[in-house]
């Protein structure tokens, strides 16, 4: 949490010095909370999403498995 708060201060300062408008400082700060909220996608997950955007059936195929398992292992932690 004190990283959030941390990043969150440093924006409205920017926004106090006047080195970002307020649109400015809305966008980013949801964008902080976004990122603090939602958890990062795991390397397999981003190389899956990557194959599906480039049509790669293959490797969709292969990877697919990796993330199922996965997936199984964090509910059932």
């Amino acid at each position: 949490m004190g990283d959030l708060h941390q990043r969150l201060t440093e924006l409205r300062r920017c926004l106090d010095d006047g080195l970002i408008n307020q649109n400015g400082y809305d966008s980013a700060r949801d964008e902080v909370i976004n990122f603090w909220i939602i958890p990062e996608r795991s390397f397999w997950q981003k190389l899956y999403d990557k194959a599906v955007d480039l049509k790669n059936w293959f490797m969709e195929d292969i990877i697919r498995p990796i993330i199922e398992r996965i997936n199984r292992f964090r509910i059932g932690s």
